[in-house]
């Protein structure tokens, strides 16, 4: 197209396709075919429902500190779309993603490609071009039929399994466990964190032969006492933890760490996978100081605590609702909160009634998939809670200051939530040299 401006590109990409999810590989394979990008290197590719972002961020974490140099692949991104693509811990500058873009572009011919899907390639361009080590893939939507499955990976990692993205994934876990497990490759090995995996899952990677290590099953969460702890939201925050593998008898002790245990096992478990010694030369000390943006991030509005999670479905709402139980002893929780209109709000909400008391229900304005304030609104009521009703969320912000409000103190907390757009938009005005940094890094 011959674009310059990472913007124009965008734009362009965001009506190129008919639809914006259109899932399958015929068509990113057609492309990759020319895209001549020589020998891969190894593979890690996530699947899941939630937890997928901090397993990417620990796994790049771990390699990185082993010394290798990692391309890093996430969707969607908080502040700007370089974001996605990360070599060696840092983003890639628009320019280099203009030119990956153009050389997609050119590879596709008559190929219609999502953007989704054309980001994917992009990604792959510049992990080849800049000579990675490792590719650490973060699948956008599902596992079988999404684009970053159309490279065989040489670790598949899933996460948590849950309900979410019903229209292209089921309406029940043995089906989105089918489509996530869609990533294993046979002789491959295979990683699941999630507490309790759907049999689909287990019996395709019987059937293809993928050597499977499930949580709970081949390694073990401890406390440092030596007792088991549940394989989903154990929190180990407050002090180090062990990770006992039940084939050897041996365990790995594990710092403190903020981002969510199971994917930080998964992470480890992964960079085993390749080979890397990670309790050798301090590795594991990394996870300890890691934190991901938007991922249950501690920020302050005042000298009240603000935690900010990207949180949107009922699981994570259920992890998210265990974290303000341990953190709260006094003082209100006030929750800002704005969605997409396609999620499961009243479930995901639900988890939270009990804890929060008062609402801000926000609209999200330019975000056409986003539901509207008073639809959330009509759904808080309906469970009993507090709620007032805000176009958006600087307005929800500038509540804030009413008398209402006018008490808040150190020892209330306000929970952010609901999409990453709830996110961006709250960092921008909480921490405005935050986000100016993520935008910034890229040019």
């Amino acid at each position: 197209m011959g674009f310059t401006h990472l913007d124009d590109w965008l734009a362009w990409l965001e009506q190129a396709h008919p639809s914006e999810i259109d899932l399958g590989l015929d068509r990113v394979r057609q492309v990759l075919e020319q895209l001549p990008l020589g020998d891969l290197p190894p593979v890690i590719t996530v699947a899941g429902t939630n937890g997928k972002g901090s397993c990417v961020a620990a796994t790049s974490a771990l390699l990185e500190a082993a010394g290798w140099r990692v391309g890093c692949y996430t969707s969607p991104h908080i502040v700007h779309y370089c974001e996605r693509v990360r070599i060696a811990g840092k983003a890639v500058s628009e320019a280099d993603m203009c030119r990956a873009f153009e050389r997609v572009n050119t590879a596709r011919g008559d190929t219609s490609l999502t953007y989704f899907e054309f980001g994917t390639l992009a990604a792959l361009v510049l992990f080849c071009q800049q000579n990675v080590d490792v590719m650490v893939l973060e699948v956008g939507l599902g596992g079988r039929l999404d684009a970053v499955n159309v490279i065989a990976p040489d670790v598949a990692v899933i996460t948590g399994i849950a309900i979410d993205h019903e229209a292209w994934l089921g309406n029940n876990r043995e089906s989105i466990g089918r489509e996530k497990a869609g990533i294993m490759r046979a002789q491959k090995p295979a990683i699941c964190v999630d507490s309790d995996p759907p049999a689909s899952l287990l019996q395709y990677a019987a059937d293809i032969g993928a050597p499977l290590r499930l949580i709970g099953r081949d390694f073990i969460v401890q406390n440092m006492a030596g007792e088991d702890q549940p394989a989903t939201g154990f929190n180990a925050s407050a002090g180090p933890w062990r990770l006992l593998d039940v084939t050897t008898g041996t365990a790995l002790e594990v710092p403190a760490v903020s981002l969510i245990v199971p994917s930080v096992v998964a992470a480890i478990e992964a960079v085993r996978a390749l080979g890397v010694d990670v309790a050798a030369h301090g590795l594991l000390n990394v996870l300890q100081n890691l934190r991901l943006p938007g991922r249950m991030q501690r920020l302050n509005y005042g000298a009240t605590p603000v935690l900010l999670d990207v949180a949107h479905n009922p699981a994570a709402t259920a992890y998210l609702a265990e974290v303000v139980k341990r953190q709260k002893t006094k003082g209100r929780v006030v929750a800002l909160v704005a969605m997409m209109a396609d999620k499961d709000i009243a479930g995901a909400l639900q988890p939270l009634f009990s804890l929060v008391d008062h609402w801000l229900a926000l609209g999200l304005e330019d975000v056409p998939r986003a539901a509207s304030a008073d639809t959330l609104a009509a759904i808080i009521a309906q469970g009993g809670g507090q709620v007032t009703v805000c176009s958006g969320v600087a307005e929800g912000f500038a509540q804030l200051s009413s008398p209402l409000f006018a008490d808040l103190d150190k020892d209330d907390l306000l929970l952010v939530f609901g999409s990453f757009f709830t996110v961006a938009a709250a960092m921008a005005i909480l921490a405005p040299d935050m986000t100016a940094q993520l935008a910034g890094e890229t040019k």
